[in-house]
């Protein structure tokens, strides 16, 4: 999808709200001539990153600061830890080495909270790859690692901070603060336009629940002169952990998930699971401390995995059966820049 084209439907609300309409409808998805285009986008996506992911995301630690109601961390109960420094290296080295130019450094908890994060991402830099980037709840940013971050060469960081005012942001992130979180933002704004940088590229992610929904449009407002982009999502239910906020599922269409062509994660003590909504671990299709990235991706379980999706089976697993990611409204394979 081109860039442009890309960013309208991704950082437009009302454009995004009517694309997601819009691929709810049975009518349209059912269209033959919608389903034809549909059909060879995916085909070609397939094949394209069959052997070797789009994206790998590396997470360099699975602790995190927050609480977020939306979240189920602090239900997880696999191991915490962070990434040695050596295993990282390993990981950013195969990447470079087969052409791998995204590279996301986080995981299931807080980024910021890696005592060596600058250090890693100027090693991704200086090693070539094109793309690195990051998510953060935004507390720990504070103006002195902004510019840290921007030394070391990050390219895009996306900072998850879903509300307009303190008193509905205590309602999803209730032990952050709105007020330092805020100022965060801003400070990294004012840096980069004081050192004449486009990079990072700033998006802020609003994750739409019940909790926050009405400050949506305030929100835009007061955020959209100020950052690079603006990302409104739905909150999808963590693979059954979290209660449901879809209606009329029985009658919305699911896809072969993307992710399981796209997206490698490599969580800190190496493990691979299946894909980044498995945060406890539950298929792993290998370890990265001693097998390689192809290896993996191309593995007995993750291929059959994939045809099933492509049969339409989606009880494959309980990961695949009961997440919401896969279906078509919400992460069609038009998806991808």
């Amino acid at each position: 999808m081109p860039r442009g084209i890309y960013d309208l439907v991704i950082y437009n609300h009302g454009v995004k709200k009517l694309a997601a309409s819009i691929l709810r409808s049975g009518w349209f998805v059912n269209n033959p001539v919608y389903n034809f285009f549909y059909r060879r986008r995916m085909h070609d996506q397939m094949k394209k990153y069959e052997k070797i992911p789009f994206r790998v995301m590396v997470e360099n630690t699975n602790i995190c600061n927050s609480k977020c109601t939306f979240c189920p961390h602090e239900t997880m109960k696999r191991p915490k830890g962070f990434m040695d420094k050596r295993l990282f290296e390993k990981v950013a080295k195969e990447c470079k080495k087969l052409g791998i130019e995204y590279f996301t450094i986080y995981g299931f908890g807080e980024p910021l909270l890696d005592k060596d994060f600058v250090k890693k991402v100027e090693f991704a830099k200086k090693l070539g790859l094109k793309r690195v980037t990051t998510n953060t709840n935004g507390e720990l940013l504070t103006k002195d690692l902004s510019e840290k971050l921007i030394n070391a060469g990050l390219d895009e960081i996306y900072i998850s901070f879903d509300a307009a005012t303190d008193a509905a942001y205590r309602k999803v992130r209730p032990i952050l603060s709105f007020q330092k979180t805020e100022k965060n933002i801003r400070d990294l704004m004012a840096l980069k336009q004081k050192l004449g940088t486009d990079k990072p590229e700033v998006t802020l992610s609003f994750v739409e629940s019940n909790t926050n929904r009405h400050e949506v449009k305030k929100y835009i407002k007061k955020w959209k002169d100020v950052v690079d982009n603006i990302s409104i999502s739905i909150i999808h239910n963590w693979t059954g952990k979290i209660t449901s906020q879809m209606s009329n599922k029985k009658n919305l269409r699911r896809d072969p998930c993307r992710l399981l062509w796209m997206d490698m994660v490599i969580s800190w003590n190496g493990d691979v699971p299946l894909c980044c909504n498995d945060y406890e671990n539950k298929v792993i299709l290998g370890n990265i401390k001693n097998e390689s990235i192809p290896k993996i991706w191309n593995g007995k379980l993750l291929r059959l995995t994939r045809k099933e999706h492509i049969d339409g089976n989606y009880s494959v697993n309980k990961i695949c059966n009961q997440c919401e990611y896969n279906f078509h409204y919400k992460s069609p394979w038009w998806i991808g820049k």
